[in-house]
Order: structure tokens, then sequence, then C-alpha cells
């Protein structure tokens, strides 16, 4: 998947490397300007701003009028308090074939792409713990290469020491920045992979559902992290399997666009490979969830 086309500075591409901008591509879409809100014209480039805070930053897209591409360095609004971010979701149940093995029965799944024009970014030091996950981020950017600038949506040589995206050997994993919007859910509890899929499956602590007059929402709280995604259709086979379980299923992805055909196949793939947070959301009684930012048509 190409992903689309942005204004850079050089300034970012030689923070950001060719990796984590292509990630960036790939995952982000043109749909509203971050600054005024008004649709990005789908013929002219838009515009990519990061606002960097320590080892987080946030990656957004702009007219280039409102708001011209650049590196900022400073506090940060979280993604999901930005008031002109796009999300879309949507119901549907997962046959029963397509879960390996981890239910009999099909399972009543609800899948979000929480964040259309705006990502997270964290800069993540190269080291893996003994268990293969990635060790502490570096406070500590300075000894970062940068690459030389290219133009945007050319693909430049990675650094003698593979530090722009390809793994190093001896447990090693990539130094530098790394696209990290969906890893957030996972730090959330949303970590449960295909288990998730099972009817026994422990509901996600901090995770809930509330279904009401053919409609579900659904929230994830940690801490003061709040997402809220309300009001969205349910089928009536899905909503009979989810008060059946007692829970639906929950998937976060940037990968995809809610609102293009995506087939039970690809969800089942990524499910298994970890490309997804997934979470089993406990389903409360009647009457929907209340507050939290409204789906933009």
């Amino acid at each position: 998947m190409a992903g689309i086309k942005v204004r850079t500075d050089p300034v970012t591409r030689s923070k950001l490397g060719e990796s984590a901008l292509s990630d960036l591509r790939e995952e982000l879409r043109a749909i509203d300007c971050q600054t005024c809100g008004r649709p990005l014209r789908r013929w002219r480039r838009p515009a990519l701003a990061v606002y960097a805070d320590g080892e987080l930053a946030n990656a957004s897209l702009h007219h280039a009028g409102c708001r011209p591409p650049g590196w900022h360095e400073g506090p940060m609004a979280p993604v999901s308090d930005v008031p002109h971010l796009t999300w879309r979701a949507g119901t549907f149940v997962m046959p029963a074939l397509l879960t390996l093995g981890a239910a009999s029965d099909g399972t009543p799944f609800f899948l979000v792409n929480p964040s259309y024009e705006a990502a997270l970014l964290q800069y993540v030091d190269g080291k893996r713990g003994e268990d293969g996950e990635h060790g502490e981020t570096s406070e500590n950017r300075e000894n970062r290469e940068n690459g030389e600038d290219r133009e945007d949506g050319e693909n430049g040589e990675n650094g003698e020491d593979g530090e722009d995206g390809e793994d190093g050997e001896d447990g090693e994993t990539a130094r530098g920045w790394q696209v990290w919007t969906v890893e957030v859910f996972k730090e959330l509890g949303l970590d449960g992979g295909l288990h998730a899929l099972s009817p026994d499956a422990v509901p996600t602590r901090g995770l809930t559902a509330s279904i009401a007059d053919r409609r579900i929402s659904v929230t994830v709280r940690g801490g003061e992290v709040h997402h809220h995604w309300p009001d969205i259709p349910v089928s009536p086979e899905t909503e009979r399997l989810a008060r059946s379980r007692g829970s639906i299923v929950v998937g976060v992805t940037t990968l995809f666009d809610i609102h293009k055909p995506i087939t039970d196949l690809q969800i089942g793939m990524h499910v298994a490979t970890g490309e997804f947070a997934v979470g089993v959301a406990a389903l409360a009684g009647s009457g929907g969830g209340k507050g939290g930012r409204r789906r933009k048509p």
C-alpha cells in the first residue's frame, strides 16, 4: 500500500527517517484539516506537522495555508483531544471458521479506526528485553544520525547501522521514531490477540460497551485516558451474539478505512499477527453511552 502523499520539510524528514514517514503515509488519511476542520482537497498534498515532547510526538495533516509542514518541540495535546480528528467504526460477526479455533460460534466484533488525520509517534532506542519486547525508550536523541534530505515520496537508502527501520541482529530492533497509535491501546490492555475471540475470554479492564436502539457505544478508560465511540449501528445478529456472550470483541486499527470494504479474512489475519489492538468489552445494560466525541459523517 503506497499511502498518501504529504508535504514535508527537511527537518521532519531528517528526524523521522524514511521508515517512519512511509508508515505515516500508509496510516494517515486526508479527510479534514486539523487546524480549520474543513476538508482536505484530495488533489492537493496536505502538510505534515509534527509536535514532539521528549520521546513522544503527534503527527497531523493540515492545509498548507493553515499550517505549513514542520517539526516543533514542546508540549502537545493528546491525539484523542483534537477536535477535528476523524474516526470511524463498524460492527459485524466474525465467522467461526476464521477464528482459528478460538470460537465455535460466530464472534460479535466492533472494529474502529480511531485516528484518520493524526498519529502518535514514540522514539524507541533499539534495544529488546529478554522477552523480545522493546526496551526503554531513549531520553537522549542527540546520537541519532540525520539522514540526507529527500523529496517526499522517494525512498532513500538507510544508514549503515540500519536505524531507519530494519531489524538489527542479536536481539536488537530498529532505533528511531515509530508509529505508536495502536500500541497505546495495547498498553491500555487491548492486547488479547486471538484469545479475545474465545467466548470465555475475560473482559478487558476499562473497556465497556452498551447497546440501545440497535446502536452500540464503546468506551476505553485508563487513568486519565478516555476514548469514546458512540452510536454505531449494530445488526440484529451481532446484537444477539453480544448479548448472549455478555460482551463484544473490540479491535483497533489504523490500517484500514472502516467505510471501505474489508474482508473477514483480512481482519482475522491482522488479529492473529498482533497488528490490531484487541480486547473484550463487557456489555452493560440498556442505555447508550454518553459524552465523548461523536463520529463525523
